[in-house]
């Protein structure tokens, strides 16, 4: 027993220390997803063997594709372990999205040349039909297993009920959660399956009906679970934050945290602009399955582009007091007028749109036009330039 336990705090601080303060030396951010869930360090043992767990299975369902063949939409409990995954901690979704994708690109994915099924089609032609749309599944996995929960934890700190006690602020905190938790899985069940088209149709195939049967047929499973799991993560989080004798465990670690030197990342050195391209690209890989020509990802990747150049202050947009008149607003509230008034806008023009047409050309602009809608709701504010021998704030 008394061997076992510094094996525990080794594990425990890997996972929770050591990785993230080596994720900072790539991206400001990325430390943020490995830290979160830090809770379940308030029990050593799942701290400790949870993360190693997480990898391995999602290793394993990469590699051995249990029922499913082609992708993991197919497979209603392949989304309801990754919903439950994830939601209990990013830090748990991201290693296990590793370990999925390490499984699926090379241990079940073994020719370098076959494209569907025709062999010895060239290693080129097989990368660009077979392989880039394997990213697009990987990166719908990475939105339910990492980017939701981040989202909603990053929604949810913002709530601020000063004239209730603390744990009351809490409860109604954890409510949110759970709350945001639901509507953005569901949102996600919508999504994926026009979005995960192109593993099928960039090969000439069309998407099976198994595909999306899941995630149309049975997407309240898929919710209620997420919500479930995420209840009982509030409930847990609320015990280590609450009851001293269950969050003391977490008390050294976030000793160690604070005590970590800063360290320049990766992200600091490169290029705004080659970023703000590379995410545009990527975006419009993400959503590939609704172009209909050359035309599309062009136009929506020029509109990315410039928003997000707009965005990080590279291309000058002259909004005048509109960013700070925004940043009057919570967040949360203006998002969800933001998806409101984009659920009324796409009520109204898209239903008859999509009939009158065999592309999904009406919903790409319905796109474009909820990013413009996004982004006139959370514009950045401009940089201040701090006077000469003005004392930081």
């Amino acid at each position: 027993m008394s061997q076992s336990k510094p094996v525990l705090e080794r594990f425990v601080r890997f996972w929770w220390v050591q990785l993230p303060f080596r994720a900072s030396r790539f991206s400001k951010k990325l430390p943020y997803t490995f830290l979160d869930g830090l809770y379940l360090a308030a029990w050593p043992a799942v701290a400790a063997w949870f993360p190693l767990l997480a990898l391995s299975a999602g290793l394993m369902i990469g590699w051995w594709h249990p029922g499913f063949e082609s992708v993991f939409s197919e497979s209603l409990v392949v989304i309801m372990i990754a919903a439950i995954v994830g939601t209990s901690s990013a830090n748990l979704g991201l290693l296990f999205i590793a370990g999925f994708i390490f499984g699926d690109f090379f241990l079940q994915h073994t020719s370098w040349t076959q494209v569907g099924w025709r062999r010895d089609e060239g290693f080129l032609e097989h990368v660009i039909k077979v392989r880039i749309p394997l990213l697009i599944e990987y990166g719908l996995l990475y939105i339910l297993m990492v980017k939701i929960p981040m989202i909603t934890k990053a929604l949810t700190a913002q709530l601020r009920v000063p004239f209730l006690p603390l744990k009351a602020s809490f409860s109604v905190a954890a409510v949110l959660y759970v709350l945001l938790t639901g509507v953005l899985v569901y949102f996600w069940t919508q999504t994926v399956p026009v979005l995960v088209r192109p593993v099928f149709t960039w090969v000439s195939s069309r998407p099976p009906a198994e595909a999306t049967v899941p995630l149309q047929q049975y997407e309240w499973v898929i919710i209620f679970v997420a919500i479930v799991i995420a209840a009982i993560r509030m409930l847990l989080q609320g015990m280590t934050a609450f009851r001293s004798e269950v969050g003391m465990p977490l008390d050294q670690l976030e000793r160690e945290l604070r005590e970590l030197p800063p360290v320049k990342s990766l992200g600091d050195r490169v290029n705004p602009w080659f970023l703000a391209a590379a995410a545009a690209l990527w975006s419009v890989l993400m959503i590939a399955g609704v172009y209909k020509s050359w035309i599309d990802p062009l136009f929506i990747g020029a509109l990315i582009f410039v928003l997000l150049a707009a965005r990080q202050q590279l291309i000058p947009v002259p909004l005048g007091v509109w960013p700070k008149l925004m940043d009057k607003i919570p967040l949360l509230i203006r998002l969800v007028f933001g998806f409101i008034l984009i659920k009324i806008i796409s009520s109204a023009i898209l239903e008859n749109a999509m009939h009158s047409t065999d592309t999904f050309r009406p919903l790409l602009l319905m796109t474009a036009l909820s990013m413009l809608i996004i982004f006139l709701l959370t514009p950045q504010l401009p940089d201040v330039q701090q006077k000469e021998g003005e004392p930081l704030k």
